[in-house]
């Protein structure tokens, strides 16, 4: 988050605090949209925490009932904001961890293109993969097809030839894109673990990197993903 120097909200802040007014209003985002003479398009692009120009902005503020339109470039508003989401992210965090002490976050970052998921694949040693049960049955449909072709790739390791490589980027391209088409959104994180086995006669830990994928609805934007502390690997 931008601290309190900022001068207009960072468009994730600005995303999170449309839906929380829209949703507050019981508003959907095609009546959203309508009050603010935008396309539901924008609404669902601002949600998803893309930029939006200085007139959405005025346009956006005059829809959620603010009467200066100026408010979401207004300095003091903008510190306001971003300091109460930043006392709330600590709060929810610290009540977080109490209520869930075996999980831990981890950021996550959205997956753009099929040679980010290839990427992903490469550097992976291990997956954890989820649909998020707000998205459609088509789009977990088609999830489970990209996530079948992750298991494909993770299998294959590094014997693959880069235009191998190629061609598997391409597949994943198509494959987001139908996802992306459905209205969801892919997000991936990555952490370090180290594993053992009560089996093993070398009991010393073997380091080891897990890629977390997922997919969610386009408008819920991920910082974080929250992931069990301790990971078991099937054997």
């Amino acid at each position: 988050m931008k601290n309190s120097t900022a001068r207009i909200l960072d468009p994730k802040i600005l995303g999170f605090w449309t839906k929380c007014l829209r949703e507050t209003q019981h508003m959907s985002q095609d009546a959203l949209a309508a009050s603010c003479g935008l396309d539901v398009r924008t609404i669902q692009r601002i949600e998803a925490g893309k930029g939006a120009s200085v007139t959405t902005r005025r346009c956006l503020a005059r829809g959620l009932g603010h009467e200066n339109h100026e408010t979401f470039d207004d300095p003091k508003f903008v510190a306001t904001v971003s300091k109460l989401l930043e006392e709330a992210k600590a709060l929810g965090e610290g009540e977080r961890a109490k209520q869930f002490p075996d999980h831990l976050p981890v950021k996550a970052t959205r997956i753009g293109s099929g040679e980010a998921l290839s990427r992903f694949s490469e550097a992976a040693e291990a997956v954890t993969l989820n649909a998020d049960e707000e998205i459609s049955r088509e789009a977990k449909e088609s999830a489970a097809v990209l996530f079948d072709y992750v298991r494909d790739l993770l299998d294959l390791g590094g014997a693959t030839s880069f235009a191998e490589k190629l061609s598997y980027s391409d597949d994943l391209e198509k494959l987001l894109r139908e996802i992306e088409g459905l209205g969801t959104a892919v997000y991936s994180a990555f952490r370090s673990v180290k594993i053992t086995n009560d089996s093993w006669k070398d009991k010393t830990p073997i380091p080891l990197q897990v890629g977390y994928l997922v997919v969610v609805p386009a408008s819920k934007v991920l910082e974080e993903m929250f992931v069990p502390r301790r990971f078991r690997l099937g054997f």
